[in-house]
């Protein structure tokens, strides 16, 4: 037990997701569900005009979040006290402040899943060393890479209200962390809580065609969210490749380049064997089988979660003469691609045949599982080349920091995120939406915009934009709303700022 709470080179073998969207296969091929057509999204689009979002809706944002925070800094300390004796105390009342902000990070209102990958003695030890000195609690998440490209997932690439809301969960867990760490350091000034965001775009933008300009794009509109927040001052931007990568240590990088081609080479020469375009359920079996890192508590295995992931992430070469098309057009033809991409023994009857014939749509699916099946094998050798290294490269570039994490791994804490429907969805891999959380509150979070135009969620697109601007955000259409000043009354008293009830 105490192994699974320190950091462990090597993906773990019982449990350790390396990306989550693999509910998109069941989503995209469920016939109840509709993307808006043009005309219907014009219909039913609602506009706000960007004074509102500056001194209405942010400042509501921020309000609640702070609120949320001392909330939590208030129920850490008594959380503190029944865990006593994981911090080696011997009595409740032996706690205090360092146990206390331990605590925090903790939180299930903040860390996700029930699974505790790290030591809270481990970390107060850390944070106690901070206090001691005087210095401010520092903490660091990869996050934030851009916004994906899938038509079913999002209207648009720039940063919406699901990356301001991300931004606001940090937010909150500093909040907490500066409140308790302030009752013993009362006469200190500025922040006594700091988090970093590794944007980690640019490690894997390339492995999945996506262009840096989009990634560049995505970071300037975050950085942008930040200062518009007013946050800039207590949550840092860094960038993977310029930041961590570029200064690794000259003997670290060539170990991580050697393990990415190793690895690489490794699942190439066990996985391509078993790929068949036109059998894909067998080729899907076979790989599972195979997995040379598998993970027990995975039915499917890591690597065939990892394509059923990526189908949806993947910005397909052969795919690219075809974004010339309306985007309405366009965003039905990638759906009925990707949605029997698994499946060769299935006709796509919703296909335009004036876009493709029978054999070219053929053509297109192998090409396309191509593309998917060597861009899993080359983001699984890029995860490895980080995780199978004896020390976490951006602990060895940012030390002294707690690490968080989007999946919990030993010795780091997994992030939680609020969940809808079952499924949690990074701001990135979908968009924002405001939806019921019962007894009247709203709760904001983030789901592919098929599930969201396919429930009638009614989009708010900021109205200096154009007609076909990407939404800000989503309301669900069963909030009732009759308008965007109804909107911002109803979010004013009902904002709901927790992960779960």
């Amino acid at each position: 037990m105490q192994r699974e709470r320190i950091y462990q080179p090597g993906l773990n073998r019982r449990e350790e997701p390396v990306v989550s969207s693999h509910f998109m296969n069941g989503l995209s091929r469920d016939d109840r569900l509709s993307l808006y057509d043009d005309r219907t999204f014009s219909e039913r689009v609602v506009t706000i005009s960007r004074r509102a979002v500056a001194e209405q809706i942010l400042p509501v944002l921020v309000k609640a979040s702070v609120s949320f925070g001392h909330e939590r800094a208030r129920a850490a300390m008594k959380r503190a006290r029944l865990h006593h004796g994981s911090y080696g105390c011997s009595r409740p009342e032996a706690v205090g402040s360092a146990e206390a902000v331990t605590e925090v990070m903790f939180d299930r209102q903040f860390r996700r899943g029930s699974r505790e990958t790290c030591s809270r003695r481990t970390i107060r030890d850390s944070v106690l060393a901070r206090m001691a000195r005087g210095l401010p609690i520092e903490m660091v998440i990869p996050a934030l890479p851009y916004k994906f490209s899938c038509p079913l997932k999002t209207r648009g690439q720039l940063p919406d209200l699901g990356e301001v809301n991300f931004l606001l969960g940090v937010h909150e867990i500093l909040v907490a962390v500066d409140t308790l760490y302030r009752q013993s350091a009362s006469d200190r000034s500025g922040s006594l809580a700091r988090f970093t965001v590794i944007c980690d775009g640019t490690r894997f933008n390339a492995l999945v065609n996506e262009p840096d300009e989009v990634v560049m794009r995505y970071q300037a509109g975050v950085r942008d969210w930040l200062r518009r927040l007013g946050l800039d001052h207590e949550i840092c931007l860094l960038d993977y490749r310029a930041d961590i990568h570029a200064q690794l240590p000259r003997e670290i990088r060539c170990e991580k380049e050697i393990t990415r081609r190793v690895s690489r080479e490794r699942y190439a020469q066990v996985m391509w064997p078993a790929f068949d375009p036109r059998d894909m359920l067998g080729t899907l079996a076979r790989v599972t089988r195979l997995d040379p890192d598998p993970e027990r508590m995975n039915e499917k295995g890591r690597f065939v979660s990892l394509l059923e992931s990526l189908a949806f992430t993947v910005r397909y070469r052969c795919l690219e003469p075809y974004r010339a098309l309306p985007a309405e057009i366009f965003r039905a033809f990638y759906r009925e691609l990707t949605s029997h991409l698994f499946r060769s023994d299935e006709s796509l009857p919703r296909l335009d045949s004036s876009i493709v014939s029978g054999e070219e749509k053929e053509s297109l699916r192998e090409a396309m599982l191509l593309e998917l099946f060597e861009a899993a094998i080359e983001y699984i050798s890029e995860i490895k080349s980080d995780r199978d290294l004896a020390v976490d490269p951006i602990a060895l570039c940012l030390p002294e920091r707690v690490r968080w994490t989007i999946h919990a791994k030993p010795g780091q804490l997994g992030i939680a995120s609020p969940s809808t429907e079952g499924k949690v969805v990074q701001p990135w891999a979908g968009t924002a939406y405001f939806k019921s959380a019962g007894n009247g509150g709203i709760r904001l979070c983030s789901l592919p915009l098929l599930a969201l135009e396919g429930s009638g969620a009614v989009p708010v697109c900021v109205e200096e934009g154009s007609p076909h601007a990407q939404p800000l955000f989503y309301i669900d259409a069963g909030l009732g709303v009759t308008g965007i000043d109804d909107f911002i009354s109803r979010l004013a008293v009902g904002l709901d700022r927790r992960r779960s009830n």
